[in-house]
């Protein structure tokens, strides 16, 4: 996968991971396993967390994090139109590439 998959891919799994309350990085990589049926790295987890904070996407809270105003914003319109989670993970992806210009 390139960063922008797996940055995306981390970013999806956040907004489901932390629906309801925040989650430590245990839970988000339990929801990625999920959707990529794949477990990512723990370098994966913390690269693409350190970006979605820079980008001032996710917030971190002690162990826990979940996603700003902004990200949660940005995880409503790339799922507005469907409920297919590979679909919506293209939408972030593309999104999310706006955010390198930044």
């Amino acid at each position: 996968m390139t960063d922008q998959q797996t940055i995306s891919w981390i970013f999806l799994a956040t907004a489901l991971a932390t629906s309801t309350k925040p989650t430590d990085m245990n839970g988000i990589a339990s929801v990625a396993d999920g959707i990529n049926h794949a477990v990512p790295t723990h370098k994966e987890l913390q690269t693409s967390i350190a970006w979605l904070t820079k980008k001032g996407l996710t917030v971190k809270h002690g162990k826990n994090y979940e996603l700003t105003d902004i990200g949660k914003l940005e995880f409503k319109s790339a799922s507005e139109h469907t409920n297919n989670l590979l679909e919506v993970w293209n939408v972030i992806e593309k999104n999310l590439g706006s955010y390198n210009d930044n």
